[in-house]
């Protein structure tokens, strides 16, 4: 008798939700295909179980009938509501991805393998192997893959246990060897990145300044440590392979014969001048000796290949360090955070804490670090709407850029005159003259003439900016960055043609003219700077505790970051003529950091105008990759085309400084005539040719894959939009259908289709579908009651 109630009572539910479904009254059509149904049913549940069915007369199992149909109508109706989500509408979208595209993303072929309606584990097991030996997958993506299986949990973990025994008699040692290396390579990192935490450079002072000051001035500091910690490298290898070689030269000859040595006594006054004592030391290029260095017999170091290969590998660091930089700072916050940040307080908010720290003042400063953040993007977001201006106003603000404009490129064609001038009177005229009377004060003309300049232009730019009214601090920030650029570029542009042709054929040395100039430069430099902090920093706040009319100044982050970028400018200009600049520089940045961080705690304010700076260090790599590119054009441009000097340095006896691997190169033509075919091949037209059609070739491959694959994003942002609302609509939806649905369960056909219509208004793909479904689903249980 239970039996028969059971099966009874499935039969009422099933019957139950097809009439619900089709939204219609009981008929005597309906009871007749109910029970050609139940007849159906029993048929095939006896046939499958190798029971006679009702027409031979043999009883069959009910309780077996009924847990199998139901875990049947469970797996089928989970699926049906799955693929009837709005959410996982995605395949209606256009498709534009090649299959290559889409084999490489596992998680997208196992989603579409977990939608198809299979109800067996075998089925399932072995589909599920096909895929994973296509795309190669690894043990994480097979467990995804069965967790978002549209099945019972007891399904899954057997689904799991019998997939996971089968990929472990797959194994060979070729796939072992590669996950071994895998997890030495992830153990490896993890922990290069605690011991490097461990001994991270200033984070506490970057702590302390994000918190009172915000992201935007604590950008300017983290910039400052990641051009230092990018110096230190370059310092190691101009150190290893061409200092530490020349001190062993001279301290193995007796008598050396590759440069003229010369000793001054050291007076102090060198430090700013960069001459006398430093002069006839490893500090410059002319220095340097053309011969080799024989520290054990029959084995010689050839310092004028090492200071020629020394220079193009430290450039080549500085190539690939900066590209990489710019690249992941690009992909970070332009890629990635490319979107809308619809989800940006609560990440804030609740996934912001750090839950490690322990004391009382870290604590205020994370509190305040999080107040600044969200200052910044509520000033950002509300920005736009704040500064709508009529046409009128807008005229005369685009008027006023004008004019603006004219008024910097005469700045630029002023400043670039006078640093021709001041260069031809006062740098190389005492130097052709021998005048001895005033060295201090001819050496520190130039350089404080240039300095000076750097220093009051800016300001003239800050006054027309705050008169253009940009919208937002960060434009106006961009655009004071390209002018001070501009400015810095202009000067060091008439400087390298002041040097290359007028020094390179007046002097003697010119190379360590050169080096001592720029030098000069950079000590110059770093008194100015330490000179805007005190008088524009440190005497305004003086003044503004007694008049209060007066403010604290805000920290300039466009100008002090231009300040970097033109101090590291100047040692890529340097590093070929003053292969020990990259120490002073390194010694600069130290300064600069204590005695920045000091005022901009003791001295500045915050900024009245908050801005996020999350793309500023993008804009930074990429001013000083601009720069970069220039200093390599001119320290190139002197060694392929500039004759060196006759009396000092590794290349006095050459034309050019690239000569000597000229000479090599014919050398090994001259004794292998496999390398001289080689090199004929390669220079030839058509293997240039060649070449470029082959880059031509993987540049449109790169784009297509690169379309591609946006559009494959673009499609997965608007399935995550979509899943973002099924948890809210599903909460809804069934709230009021449960509500209503014991109110129906006597009648339910008008009051259904009035629930429908009231609580289905959304018209996104599948939306009215998956109402219906999860409306009969709903109603099963009161109608079981």
């Amino acid at each position: 008798m239970a039996s028969e109630s059971n099966l009874s009572t499935f039969h009422e539910n099933g019957v139950y939700r097809r009439r619900v479904a089709e939204n219609a009254q009981y008929s005597p059509s309906d009871e007749e295909e109910e029970e050609n149904v139940t007849v159906t049913l029993r048929k095939q549940t006896g046939q499958q179980n190798g029971v006679p069915n009702g027409d031979g007369g043999t009883p069959f199992s009910t309780e077996f009938v009924n847990d199998e149909m139901e875990e049947s109508l469970f797996d089928q109706s989970m699926v049906e509501l799955r693929n009837e989500l709005p959410s996982r509408q995605l395949d209606a979208l256009p498709e534009s991805v090649t299959w290559t595209a889409l084999r490489r993303r596992a998680t997208v072929i196992y989603h579409a393998t977990m939608t198809n309606n299979r109800h067996r584990e075998d089925d399932l097991v072995d589909s599920l192997e096909r895929e994973i030996d296509l795309v190669d997958s690894s043990p994480q993506n097979i467990v995804e893959a069965v967790r978002t299986m549209p099945t019972t949990l007891s399904r899954k973990r057997n689904i799991k246990r019998r997939l996971s025994s089968r990929r472990k008699t797959n194994l060979t040692r070729t796939k072992l060897v590669k996950y071994w290396f895998g997890m030495f390579w992830q153990q490896t990192k993890y922990q290069f990145r605690k011991w490097r935490r461990i001994f991270d450079l200033w984070s506490s002072h970057l702590t302390v300044i994000e918190g009172c000051f915000g992201t935007s001035v604590a950008s300017y500091f983290i910039f400052l440590k990641w051009v230092l910690l990018m110096n230190i490298p370059i310092f190691l290898l101009t150190f290893g392979f061409l200092v530490i070689p020349q001190i062993l030269y001279r301290f193995y000859q007796l008598d050396p014969s590759g440069y003229e040595e010369k000793y001054d006594s050291f007076t102090g006054i060198e430090i700013l001048t960069g001459a006398g004592f430093f002069t006839h030391t490893e500090m410059y290029y002319g220095f340097y000796t053309d011969e080799a260095v024989e520290i054990v017999t029959d084995l010689k170091y050839k310092m004028k290949y090492a200071y020629l290969l020394t220079c193009g590998g430290y450039y080549l660091f500085c190539l690939i360090l900066l590209g990489y930089s710019y690249l992941k700072s690009y992909r970070k916050y332009y890629i990635d955070a490319g979107g809308t940040i619809s989800l940006y307080y609560f990440n804030l908010v609740y996934c912001g804490w750090d839950y490690g720290i322990k004391s009382q003042e870290a604590s205020a400063l994370k509190q305040s670090s999080i107040y600044q953040e969200i200052k910044e993007y509520l000033n950002g977001s509300n920005m736009d709407q704040a500064n709508r201006k009529s046409r009128q106003d807008m005229c005369r603000k685009w008027a006023f850029i004008f004019f603006s404009w004219l008024v910097v490129l005469s700045l630029l064609a002023g400043s670039g005159y006078l640093t021709y001038t001041v260069s031809i009177e006062l740098s190389i005229k005492p130097e052709l003259d021998n005048s001895t009377s005033i060295p201090v004060v001819s050496s520190l003309a130039m350089p404080v003439v240039l300095s000076t300049i750097q220093l009051f232009v800016p300001m003239i730019f800050t006054l027309l900016e705050k008169n253009e009214n940009y919208s937002q601090p960060k434009y106006e920030l961009y655009v004071h960055m390209f002018r001070d650029m501009a400015l810095k570029a202009t000067m060091l542009a008439v400087l390298v043609y002041f040097w290359f042709k007028i020094a390179a054929y007046e002097l003697e040395c010119w190379e360590t003219f050169v080096g001592e100039e720029i030098y000069r430069l950079v000590i110059v430099d770093l008194i100015f700077t330490l000179g805007y902090s005190f008088f524009m920093e440190f005497c305004r706040k003086l003044i503004s505790q007694k008049l209060k009319s007066v403010e604290r100044a805000e920290f300039a982050t466009g100008r002090h970051t231009l300040e970097l970028v033109y101090s590291q400018s100047l040692c890529w200009l340097g590093l070929f003529y003053c292969p020990l600049l990259p120490v002073v520089v390194i010694l600069k940045l130290i300064i600069i950091f204590y005695i920045k961080r000091f005022s901009v705690v003791q001295n500045c304010r915050p900024s009245l105008k908050p801005w996020r700076a999350s793309r500023t260090h993008t804009i930074f790599v990429g001013y000083l990759f601009v720069f970069f590119i220039l200093s390599c054009i001119a320290v190139g441009f002197g060694i392929f085309l500039i004759e060196p000097s006759i009396s000092c340095g590794p290349y006095k006896n050459y034309d050019t400084s690239y000569q000597v691997m000229t000479d090599v190169i014919d050398k090994w033509k001259e004794d292998n005539d496999v390398v001289k075919e080689a090199f004929s091949f390669i220079t030839s037209p058509g293997f240039i040719s060649g070449l470029l059609v082959f880059l031509g070739m993987i540049l449109y491959y790169t784009r297509t894959v690169m379309l591609s694959h946006r559009e494959r994003v673009e499609q997965f942002k608007i399935q995550l939009a979509s899943e973002g609302k099924d948890k809210k609509f599903l909460l809804n939806l069934l709230n009021q259908v449960r509500v209503r649905g014991r109110r129906a369960s006597k009648h339910p056909g008008p009051r259904l289709h009035r629930t429908m219509e009231a609580i289905s208004p959304s018209q996104s793909a599948g939306g009215k579908v998956f109402v219906k479904s999860v409306a009969e689903g709903a109603l099963i249980a009161p109608a079981n009651n």
